[in-house]
């Protein structure tokens, strides 16, 4: 029977993790697994469902964030909650369907109900309970915090002191934009989820989100067939796409500057299509926002980026990294659609079967890769991991962004520079 790990009363996280490279055992340590589930997924904020999914009174969906399985609902009132999924009686999983929709929570088990705003309202032969029994005192189990910014749901299962406003930091810049192409402002995440297992740590899906160095070897069939990929985003050393890190973990591929330099009439972002064959979403985004705006909102495009730790805006797709283990995860992938926007969104949602589906284009090569470096790392030597291109080459702006070369390694390292910071203090004694 499996066991739980022992975790060594403390990981040196500033020796595992240095300015230019990595300690192998980052990726297949039970130990610093188990931390990091504790440490970043519940005392840290996660991603957890977007507004749009539960629309209606009862809708409910079931997430995974670190080790707990959580149920996001939107009550009566219209106000979204979040419980454990977890029946205070005798333990029982309440909810065994990813999604749905119910008037109320009824335990499989031993029947016990309860309201959409958590509160038990019912139990079969509830005089067999002794008197100090009282059902106000055994409802759901709420996270401890919950926030949203822009649609998205975040939550903080351990208390700390940090908001998800200080979270995310620049990193709203990132959901505004995507956001801003929609002419209402909101997104609809309602196609529902592509489900795939990753024989990878979670951190190597983190950081292939935001490599602009690994396309031209990884992906050449897409290349092959793309046109617009292949011209666009030619992962050239000298293309003006840039990566940036935000800091906070976040960190992206800028691909706006590529669109700009194209100077084009066509949205590169939606596979190079013309504004003629949008007539009525480019309609609503010059009647929303003007023509000038409008115009740089629809060739800059969306943004390409990971949310640390779990939620990557990945252009017109949102995907959400759920660790299931040290050498496994799991990917969730579904198309964003925006509101206004009927006629580009069947587009959309093409596009994304054609890259993140079964046998899509990107996902299959990503999956490879991630599988093939993880059997990598389970090799004791070479001990060290190398991250060290541009290093030193950045441009630091004002506000404290980086920015280096498409090809550069700053977004791993701005990823694994605040992991580095987060793990560390966990293990720091204050005395």
């Amino acid at each position: 029977m499996a066991t739980a790990p022992v975790i060594p009363a403390r990981i040196d996280y500033r020796h595992l993790v240095q300015d230019g490279r990595l300690h192998g055992s980052l990726y297949t340590d039970p130990a610093i697994f188990a931390q990091e589930m504790e440490t970043i997924f519940h005392r840290g904020w996660s991603f957890v469902a977007h507004d749009s999914e539960i629309p209606n009174r009862g809708d409910f969906v079931v997430r995974r964030v670190g080790t707990q399985s959580l149920i996001a609902l939107r009550g009566k009132d219209a106000e979204v909650s979040v419980f454990y999924n977890r029946c205070p009686h005798r333990g029982a999983t309440l909810c065994q369907t990813p999604s749905g929709n119910r008037p109320r929570i009824t335990c499989p088990y031993h029947a016990w109900t309860f309201a959409l705003d958590g509160r038990l309202i019912g139990l079969p032969d509830e005089g067999a309970y002794p008197p100090d029994f009282s059902k106000a005192d055994a409802g759901l189990t709420p996270v401890a915090r919950m926030d949203s910014y822009g649609g998205f749901i975040f939550v903080n299962l351990v208390p700390n002191q940090l908001t998800l406003r200080e979270h995310l930091g620049h990193a709203t810049e990132l959901i505004d934009a995507l956001l801003g192409l929609s002419p209402t402002g909101r997104i609809q995440l309602t196609a529902g989820w592509m489900k795939h297992k990753m024989r990878s740590n979670w951190k190597m899906i983190v950081e292939n989100q935001v490599d602009g160095y690994h396309a031209p070897m990884v992906h050449g069939s897409l290349i092959a067939a793309n046109r617009t990929f292949a011209t666009v985003r030619d992962r050239k050393p000298t293309s003006p796409t840039r990566v940036r890190d935000f800091g906070m973990g976040h960190t992206d591929i800028d691909h706006a500057s590529d669109y700009r330099a194209a100077g084009d009439r066509l949205f590169r972002w939606t596979g190079g299509i013309e504004p003629e064959r949008l007539p009525v979403y480019v309609k609503a985004m010059n009647d929303a926002y003007g023509p000038e705006d409008a115009r740089r909102r629809l060739i800059e495009g969306p943004p390409h980026s990971m949310l640390f730790p779990n939620i990557s805006l990945a252009e017109m797709n949102i995907m959400v990294i759920e660790p299931i283990g040290p050498d496994a995860s799991i990917q969730y992938t579904t198309p964003v659609f925006l509101e206004g926007a009927d006629d580009l969104n069947a587009r959309t949602l093409r596009r994304c079967e054609g890259a993140m589906g079964p046998a899509g284009f990107l996902i299959a090569d990503d999956a490879e890769i991630g599988e093939l470096t993880q059997m990598g790392v389970a090799n004791l030597e070479p001990e060290w991991i190398i991250l060290s291109r541009g290093l030193g080459k950045e441009e630091v702006l004002p506000n404290g962004v980086k920015l280096a070369g498409l090809m550069d390694e700053t977004s791993q390292r701005g990823f694994w520079s605040h992991y580095r910071e987060v793990m560390a203090a966990s293990q720091e004694i204050v005395h």
